[in-house]
Order: C-alpha cells, then sequence, then structure tokens
C-alpha cells in the first residue's frame, strides 16, 4: 500500500489528478446520496445493501467468503445477515455434508429490491453514455474496466 508522502508525490506529477478528484468527489456524492435515501427508506443500511448486492451477483456463498468480500469480522457479516434473513432478503442453507457451515443465498424478494434499487443507477449510466459518440462510449468502458480491476487489485484494510 503506498504511503501518504508517496500518494501527495503522485498527486503533484499529473495535473488531471484534481479534476478526476473532483468529479469522483461529485459521482459518490451524487450517487450514495441516492442510495442512501432508497435504502434508508427500505430499512436497509449500506452495509446490508452492499452484502445483498454480493449475493445478487454471486448467491449460495459460505460465511467466511461473504466476510472477506465485505471486508468485515465473520461476527459482523452474521449479524448483517441475521437482519437481512429476519426481512426475508436472504436465506441460510447448510452445505450438504457438513451441517456446521452454512451458505448464504439471496432470495426471490431480494434480488427483486436490489433490481429496483440499481434499475435508477442504470437509468443515469444510460443518460450518461447517449451524451458520448460511440468511440467515446466504448473507451468510458475500458476505462471503467481498468478502474474496476485496480480498484480490486487494492488491499483490504
Amino acid at each position: 500500500m503506498l504511503k501518504f508522502s508517496e500518494i501527495s508525490v503522485k498527486e503533484q506529477t499529473d495535473p488531471r489528478v484534481p479534476e478526476l478528484a473532483r468529479i469522483a468527489a461529485v459521482l459518490q456524492r451524487r450517487f450514495l446520496l441516492d442510495l442512501f435515501k432508497k435504502a434508508s427508506a427500505k430499512r436497509l443500511s449500506i452495509p446490508q445493501y452492499t452484502l445483498l448486492g454480493f449475493l445478487a451477483a454471486e448467491s449460495g456463498v459460505p460465511m467466511g467468503h461473504l466476510a472477506k468480500q465485505m471486508g468485515h469480522a465473520t461476527s459482523a457479516t452474521t449479524g448483517l445477515v441475521d437482519r437481512l434473513e429476519a426481512a426475508g432478503l436472504v436465506r441460510r442453507a447448510s452445505v450438504k455434508g457438513d451441517r456446521r457451515q452454512k451458505l448464504v443465498e439471496i432470495t426471490p424478494k431480494g434480488r427483486d429490491l436490489v433490481g429496483k434499487m440499481q434499475a435508477e443507477l442504470r437509468h443515469h449510466l444510460g443518460g450518461i453514455l447517449e451524451k458520448l459518440d460511440s468511440p467515446d462510449q466504448d473507451a468510458w468502458v475500458r476505462i471503467y474496466r481498468a478502474m474496476e480491476e485496480y480498484c480490486r487489485e487494492l488491499p483490504r484494510s
């Protein structure tokens, strides 16, 4: 992981970094605020929604794997799963041959909720794509793939 002094030097070498940081902050505020409002209206915390998002992409995962994805202790993830299970959004299933290990699955109700909450983000992304010509649309997708790869490679703290 980079030390603060290394980050500061890197920022100073490329004059585009401050503009990118400003743009990223605007996007975060806009989309996170919208997400927070929607999650709150559904009585979900952002970590609960994040967990549902992981399960919408890959359902039927062991609790330990889910905790690792979330960057939480297994006990904290268990608490999130408990609340989501009580709301009927996820369920636990035993692993065949090892009843002690539990897999967490998203329910149809949970999948429907995630889909509805992600629909507005997809709507906004489609609106942004419409503002770009075709080569820029393709470039944007390539750039976001690179951003995703960078984020996946960052060490979890």
